[in-house]
Order: structure tokens, then sequence, then C-alpha cells
């Protein structure tokens, strides 16, 4: 297997376990404080959408710093 399957490979399952994560955590409405779930229960789908762009962005910028070394 070749490095570029390999990183693609392990991209996309690093992908889909935040994805998860991240889905869990934001549907995750078994609390009954209600001040906990103010954070997470006033984001639109467009917050959530910006938040994927912003990770995103890091994930590259960390792909560049890898790339210097």
């Amino acid at each position: 297997m070749s490095s570029r399957v390999k990183t693609l490979l392990i991209g996309a399952i690093a992908g889909a376990l935040l994805g998860t994560a991240f889905a869990w955590v934001a549907s995750d409405s078994d609390t009954d404080d209600p001040e906990a779930k103010i954070g997470l229960t006033q984001m639109r789908p467009t917050d959530y959408f910006q938040l994927g762009v912003s990770l995103l962005n890091v994930a590259r910028q960390f792909s560049d710093m890898v790339k210097k070394v």
C-alpha cells in the first residue's frame, strides 16, 4: 500500500471518528441542567458548517507543518 493511500485511509478514519464524536456531543441532551444545554442548542447549522471549515483549515496548516519537516 502506498503512502498516499495510507494517508487517505488514516484521514478518512480520523474524520469519521471526529465527526461522530462531534455529533454525539452536539446531540447529547440527556442532561437535566438547562445551562449546560445553552451553548450547543443555540448553534445554528451555519455555525456547525463554519466550525467544520475551521477544523479543515487547522488540518491543512498541520499538514503544511509536517511537510516542512
